[in-house]
C-alpha cells in the first residue's frame, strides 16, 4: 500500500469519456481532481461545480496550478500530440486517452519526450483493465491453453455519439473507427498473442448512414510472425442504441479460453435496450484500476500498463488498418519500438 500523498490531477477536455475518469477519481484516495479545462468554458464551469473543483480557462492556467502533478487528456484525437507535448514540457505526468496520437510519428515523439523527461506517460487502453480481459490474460500466461494461435474479439454496440456533428465521425479529428474504437480490440489481441502483428487487413461498412465519413462497422484481421492470427470485429451501428454484444475467444495449441456473451454479467432487455451489471450487481471499476495503475507507475511501484512502446505500436496497427480500409489491400508492418 502506497503512503504517498494523493496525486493532484487536472482533466483537459470534459466530454463523455472524462466522466468515467472523474467517477474513478471519486472512488480512490490515491488521486484527486484539482481542476478541469475545456474549450467550452461554460461546460467546464458546470462540470467543476458538480465535481467540487476549479474550472480554468486555458492550458496555461492548468499548468500554473502548482497542485497539479499529472494531467488526463480527454480531447479529440487530433489534439493529443500537441497537448501531450505541452503537458510533458511542464514536467507533469500524463494519462492520455487512447489513441496516443493520430500518427506513428506523433506517438513516437511523445514517447521520446516522456522518456527524456523521466516522466510517466500512460495511454488509456482501458479494456486491459476489465475483469474478463485480465482473466483471459491470466489463463494464457499460466500456459493452460498452450501457445495462443488464434484470437477472436467481437465488441458490437449501438450508436453512442451525441449527433451527426460529433467529432469522432470526422476522420480528420478522430483518425477513423480503427484508431478511435478498433484500437481497443487490436491492442487486446496483440497483448494476448504476445507479438507485434506483421500484417493488417481491414474491411468496413457505413451501416448507420451512407453519408458517414467513417465506417461504423469494422473487421480487422491481424497476422503475426509466429503464424498466429486474430479477427477483431467492432461496431457502433447496432440496434437498439443501447445494445451491447461482447465475445472473446483465444485458441491455443493446448486448449481454448472463451468469454461468451451470456457469461460476462447480468443483463436485462427493456424497451430502452439492454442494461448490464457485473455478477456482483455493480458496474465494473475498469477506470479505477486504470487510474490506480497510473498512480502506481508515478509512485514507482509498478510499470506503466501498457508499456509506452506497446501504445506506440497500437497506433501503428490502427493507422495501418485505416490505410487497408481505404486501399482494400493488406498492409505489411515493419519497424516498431518493441
Amino acid at each position: 500500500m502506497s503512503t504517498s500523498p494523493s496525486l493532484g490531477i487536472a482533466i483537459i477536455g470534459v466530454g463523455g469519456i472524462a466522466e468515467s475518469h472523474m467517477a474513478a477519481l471519486k472512488m480512490t484516495d490515491r488521486a484527486h481532481l484539482v481542476c478541469v479545462q475545456d474549450m467550452d468554458a461554460a461546460r467546464a464551469r458546470h462540470v467543476a461545480i458538480e465535481q467540487g473543483c476549479r474550472a480554468v480557462a486555458t492550458l496555461d492556467d492548468v499548468f500554473e496550478c502548482a497542485e497539479v502533478g499529472a494531467v488526463i487528456v480527454c480531447t479529440p484525437n487530433r489534439t493529443h500530440e500537441e497537448i501531450g507535448m505541452r503537458v510533458l514540457d511542464t514536467g507533469r505526468h500524463l494519462l492520455m486517452e487512447k489513441p496516443l496520437a493520430m500518427t506513428v510519428e506523433g506517438a513516437e515523439r511523445l514517447a521520446a519526450a516522456a522518456d527524456d523527461a523521466g516522466l510517466v506517460m500512460a495511454v488509456g487502453h482501458s479494456h486491459r483493465f476489465s475483469a474478463q480481459s485480465m482473466a483471459i490474460n491470466d489463463v494464457i500466461r499460466s500456459g493452460d491453453v498452450g501457445e495462443p494461435r488464434f484470437v477472436r474479439i467481437v465488441m458490437n454496440g449501438g450508436w453512442i455519439w451525441p449527433g451527426w456533428q460529433a467529432w469522432v465521425l470526422d476522420p480528420e479529428l478522430s483518425g477513423g473507427h480503427a484508431l478511435h474504437n478498433g484500437v481497443h480490440l487490436t491492442d487486446l489481441a496483440t497483448w494476448w498473442i504476445g507479438e507485434k502483428p506483421s500484417s493488417v487487413f481491414a474491411v468496413g461498412q457505413k451501416v448507420t448512414s451512407r453519408a458517414l465519413d467513417i465506417a461504423d462497422y469494422l473487421v480487422v484481421q491481424l497476422r503475426f510472425p509466429n503464424g498466429a492470427a486474430a479477427i477483431c470485429e467492432v461496431s457502433r451501428a447496432e440496434r437498439p442504441r443501447q445494445s451491447s454484444y461482447l465475445e472473446m475467444t483465444v485458441v491455443g495449441s493446448e486448449g481454448v479460453v472463451s468469454r461468451s456473451w451470456d457469461a460476462d454479467g447480468i443483463r436485462a432487455w427493456t424497451e430502452e435496450g439492454m442494461a448490464m451489471w457485473s455478477p456482483a450487481g455493480t458496474s465494473d471499476d475498469v477506470f479505477v484500476r486504470e487510474l490506480e495503475g497510473f498512480v502506481d507507475a508515478v509512485d514507482a511501484l509498478a510499470p506503466v500498463v501498457p508499456p509506452v512502446v506497446v501504445a506506440v505500436d497500437a497506433v501503428r496497427v490502427a493507422t495501418a488498418a485505416e490505410l487497408s480500409l481505404r486501399s482494400g489491400r493488406v498492409v505489411q508492418l515493419q519497424g516498431g519500438l518493441r
